[in-house]
């Protein structure tokens, strides 16, 4: 069985992507995938406080060695990012960056939320993953009052196909 994890990037308090989140895990056959919500607030990242760079591997503190871990032992991602001022989030931002080699061909699918469907914050994500050398297998984007309710409640009809379509490119 594989395992994905779904990584919830808000970290406000009044957010929706926990709830979003394990809708999302529903949507995974249960044969085929082991699911994870990862969340991003829970996690509580530091600011890059590693003394060399990602890239060289070296890391010494607890946090990243347990970060470096958890992404490790996905064999999947889906990240699920709402769009702020026209990209995604910054608590995102500082997970990729902590991190170099635990991307390098990891495939991830990404699900971008809001007024626009999360449209500029997948835009924005795709060329980042790229340059962490991330396996990115598609982009799903999901609009309030279309496909979700700004409080988090899915109401697209098609929505939930979209999202085992999106699963199924990451087998």
């Amino acid at each position: 069985m594989k395992k994905l994890q779904i990584l919830v990037t808000s970290t406000r308090p009044n957010r929706i992507g926990s709830a979003l989140g394990q809708w999302v895990a529903q949507q995974a056959p249960s044969e085929e995938w082991q699911t994870e919500i990862v969340d991003l607030a829970e996690l509580n990242l530091p600011l890059l406080d590693e003394p060399e760079t990602p890239r060289m591997g070296g890391y010494t503190q607890p946090h990243t060695k347990a970060w470096a871990a958890k992404v490790s032992e996905a064999d999947a991602m889906l990240i699920l990012t709402p769009e702020y001022n026209a990209s995604f989030t910054a608590p995102l931002k500082n997970a990729i960056d902590t991190l170099f080699a635990e991307w390098n061909e990891k495939p991830i699918g990404v699900i971008g939320y809001g007024w626009r469907g999360g449209a500029r914050a997948t835009a924005s994500l795709s060329p980042v993953l790229k340059n962490v050398e991330a396996d990115e297998r598609g982009v799903l984007h999901l609009t309030f009052t279309q496909e979700i309710t700004p409080e988090g409640e899915v109401v697209g009809a098609t929505t939930a196909a979209d999202v085992a379509q999106l699963i199924a490119k990451l087998a």
